[in-house]
């Protein structure tokens, strides 16, 4: 009965997610195709440096707070006072390590204009410290409906305001300042639609739970932040800005898919895998449905990128942009591997197996920097591309390991 009933709640978290993913697919190709015809390849690039300072220090400071609450036994008015405060000071650190990385990035880019909009950007971070903590209690209460509906608002926020101010502004302007009316957004709502408020109360001990975890979930962070956005690193420092932005578009419409649908099948089940965690033969059969389904609507979804990128292409994102089309098959398979990738690391979060995940991240990021850097400075972004998909084939066979080994049963214990 207690199995059922968690194999309802996964279905319908995954039912609400998967609802929400893509109706947030159909926002994002829609927003995509408007900004592809308002803005240059040379924005989205600049776009993509700024946010890749804002992630990497986000990455760099991770707490783990929302799940460290749905790991903990704890309800979440246990942690709320002390998470705020933590959010709060964590969104300034990270805003004053921005500005600093902004110097650095525009020197190493050659690019001032990059400091201007990092240093723009900076105050995203210290926006979205003042977020309601007590957003986490929908998750861990596996309330998928008001979620999900919390985060669509959000995407189409940040939609509407972008693509208004590309209109006005023309420039990549307009993408900053869509991320910075979504973080306002954000917190008024967060405050509005929740009756459980953060206070400025801080607990010693509830904060010792929280940097507890984030000892090995930072270091997990930052290399799995490192190995997403690397690429984009390189291919900027190696091809240019303009190239890079033809890159950003065609990562985004190859993974775009995958990577909502494994994150609404991530969201859904970790609440599910971290309360049957100490049962290997129920975990054992969650994680394989999990990733039956994952691997068929990921498969389902590229089909069309693999068939027809042409098509693709020419109709969504326009004429501009037809130095996409050879990037997106070799893309659309990278995607796939990592989708795969991205349920592994569902399971070793739920066991809190962070070597495991460490030890591929890491794997991952050297082999990745490396192909990326020799194949992309003799055969350009092909050769990019083509270290980037042979990095995460080559790695994958680890996540496989690791999988079975998580999934194995115990040994017994003898008195």
């Amino acid at each position: 009965m207690v199995t059922m009933g968690y194999t309802n709640n996964a279905i319908t978290g995954f039912s609400w997610q998967t609802l929400q993913k893509g109706l947030t697919a159909g926002v994002t190709i829609f927003k995509m195709y408007c900004l592809a015809r308002l803005l240059d390849p040379t924005d989205f690039g600049l776009f993509s440096l700024t946010a890749i300072a804002l992630g990497v220090t986000e990455s760099l400071t991770e707490t783990g707070i929302n799940l460290t609450i749905l790991q903990s036994k704890q309800p979440v008015n246990y942690f709320i006072n002390t998470a705020w405060i933590v959010s709060i000071g964590r969104g300034v650190l990270i805003s004053l390590i921005m500005l600093l990385l902004g110097v650095g990035m525009a020197e190493f880019f050659q690019n001032p204009d990059l400091t201007q909009l990092i240093a723009v950007a900076a105050l995203i971070p210290i926006i979205k410290g003042f977020i309601n903590p007590a957003i986490v209690s929908w998750h861990k209460d596996m309330a998928f409906l008001r979620e999900s509906f919390y985060r669509f608002s959000l995407v189409i926020i940040e939609a509407i305001a972008s693509i208004i101010l590309a209109i006005i502004l023309n420039s990549v302007w307009a993408l900053i300042g869509g991320l910075l009316v979504a973080a306002v957004a954000e917190v008024i709502i967060s405050f509005w639609v929740l009756e459980l408020k953060p206070k400025f109360k801080y607990s010693v001990s509830c904060a010792n739970q929280i940097f507890a975890n984030a000892k090995w979930l930072t270091l997990a962070t930052a290399f799995h932040y490192l190995n997403e956005n690397i690429d984009n690193l390189l291919i900027g420092k190696l091809v240019g800005t303009f190239n890079l932005g033809i890159y950003q578009n065609a990562y985004g419409l190859s993974h775009k898919l995958n990577y909502e649908v494994t994150k609404s099948i991530h969201h859904g089940t970790i609440p599910i895998f971290t309360r049957i965690v100490d049962s290997t033969t129920r975990l054992r059969q969650a994680f394989t449905k999990s990733l039956v389904a994952t691997s068929l609507i990921v498969l389902i979804g590229s089909a069309p990128l693999l068939l027809a990128p042409e098509l693709i292409v020419t109709w969504l994102l326009g004429p501009k942009w037809l130095a996409v089309i050879p990037l997106v098959r070799i893309l659309t398979l990278s995607g796939l591997i990592q989708s795969f990738s991205s349920i592994g690391y569902t399971l070793f979060l739920a066991k809190k197996s962070y070597a495991i995940m460490n030890l591929h991240l890491v794997l991952s990021l050297v082999l990745m920097t490396g192909l990326i850097w020799l194949w992309g400075s003799s055969q350009g972004m092909i050769g990019a591309i083509n270290g980037i998909f042979w990095s995460r084939l080559a790695t994958a066979p680890l996540i496989l390991v690791g999988i079975i080994y998580s999934l194995k049963d115990p040994k017994p214990t003898h008195v």
